[in-house]
């Protein structure tokens, strides 16, 4: 490569220009015909007449609008190379499709619209080859309609824990659209959407463009609005559990007691700003008002909110609140003296045989009771030998009350030493009284034998 170049350069770069020049000669003196194809946009024309002279606007501007044909062009090959350079050739082929030319149909109908093609008269020279071809543009032409539509808040994301989104407002809160007949009764809905995420304060968004959907979600262009931007306001609130409080004022039937008060749900669910529901810890309901009741009832009172406060975890204002209430008796129970548990060091003996007892509470309850389920106890520990008359303590189930006079018994206090010598002339009496006994026998069987 070094020897090429390193001898006789200016030779060698001599023959290639000559190499060169020839080339353009022979392409020049030749120029032979060729044929090349041209990808040209089709322009429309007289859009704005079919609208305001004909109140017709086209539904299938997606289609059409950036509508291209393909030409095939004879000619030099110069002149075709001169056209393609630069895309030049876009300035001296022009499609057009004037709209004039319509035939009105229903929507969904087609109208066809013939393409013209035409030339620069500075290139004579060029043949359309399918200048004899008629070529159309489908063009569908509907009845302009006019609605007006709600738009809608469309929020995606979710707001930090903890809060929610209370309210979105928009402004202005309807849009004019206007197009197509078939386009616009295909509108579902107008919505602007808005990123909440991790949102916890409020927020105000500024210029955002409403977009239409149909009824499968999928949006709607070539539709004209009259606004192009809305403001978004978006308010945000804090949620809290919190207790319900009820507020009763009543009486209840002779003989009968409050038993429960079951709230249900004992809890609720509430949103508000920050700066109220921070202090919430309980909610107050209306007041619950009756007069000798004498059965288990449900009452349905409101849930009074601050100022502010919504209920979130249900739509429902009221909750459940039930007052039990049941029948109370007296029952009255004999206990054995001899199941009462005694302090004494001394001998004893109970003059009373058994003492009464009554006991209050529900009637379901108290009739549950039994004689095994009360413990009774006399405490004579400090006492001297003799006959007394003492209280007696009793230990009851939790729930229930003693009513009544204490219960006393009659308990006799007897010394040991005294009991001792009374227990010995008992025993002695015991044993007098039993050999008399044998002796008694002993005659009886002589005298039978004697009378046998």
């Amino acid at each position: 490569m070094n020897e090429f170049f390193g001898k006789n350069i200016q030779w060698k770069i001599l023959s290639i220009i000559l190499a060169i020049s020839l080339w353009l000669v022979v392409i020049n003196i030749e120029n032979p015909e060729e044929t090349m194809t041209f990808t040209i946009p089709v322009t429309l024309e007289n859009i704005e007449e079919i609208t305001s002279r004909y109140n017709l606007v086209i539904s299938n501007m997606e289609e059409i609008e950036n509508k291209t044909i393909s030409v095939s062009i004879r000619g030099k090959r110069l002149t075709l190379e001169e056209l393609k350079d630069n895309k030049r050739y876009l300035d001296v082929i022009t499609a057009t499709a004037d709209l004039e030319l319509f035939r009105y149909t229903s929507a969904d109908q087609v109208n066809k619209i013939p393409i013209v093609v035409s030339f620069s008269d500075d290139y004579k020279g060029v043949i359309f080859e399918e200048r004899n071809q008629i070529r159309y543009l489908d063009v569908v032409l509907e009845e302009i309609k006019t609605v007006s539509k709600p738009i809608q808040v469309d929020t995606i994301g979710a707001a930090k824990d903890g809060y929610v989104i209370l309210e979105s407002t928009v402004n202005p809160s309807e849009i004019t659209i206007t197009g197509a007949e078939s386009l616009i009764n295909s509108i579902d809905s107008v919505k602007v959407e808005v990123d909440v995420t991790n949102i916890s304060t409020d927020k105000k968004e500024y210029n955002i463009e409403p977009k239409i959907y149909d009824s499968e979600g999928k949006e709607i262009s070539n539709l004209e609005k009259n606004i192009e931007g809305v403001e978004v306001d978006i308010s945000v609130g804090k949620k809290r559990i919190v207790s319900l409080q009820p507020k009763i004022e009543g009486s209840y039937a002779e003989g009968y007691v409050l038993t429960g008060i079951k709230i249900e749900p004992e809890e609720i669910t509430v949103v508000g700003s920050e700066e109220v529901v921070d202090d919430l810890n309980q909610v107050e309901l209306s007041t619950i008002i009756f007069e000798d009741l004498d059965t288990t009832t449900t009452f349905k009172p409101d849930i009074i909110l601050p100022s502010g406060v919504i209920r979130w975890d249900d739509t429902s204002t009221k909750v459940s609140v039930t007052i039990e209430v049941k029948k109370e008796i007296v029952k009255e129970f004999k206990i054995p003296t001899s199941r009462l548990t005694i302090s004494t060091k001394m001998q004893f003996r109970y003059i009373t045989d058994e003492v009464t007892l009554y006991i209050q509470g529900i009637e379901d309850e108290v009739n549950k009771i039994t004689e095994n389920m009360i413990v009774g106890s006399i405490d004579v520990l400090d006492y001297d030998e003799g006959k007394y008359t003492v209280p007696v303590e009793f230990s009851i189930p939790k729930g229930f009350k003693q009513v009544g006079e204490t219960p006393m018994v009659e308990i006799e206090l007897i010394n040991s030493e005294d009991q001792k010598e009374d227990e010995e002339v008992l025993s002695e009496y015991e044993e007098n009284n039993n050999e008399n006994s044998e002796e008694n026998k002993e005659e009886e069987i002589i005298d039978n034998k004697e009378e046998e």
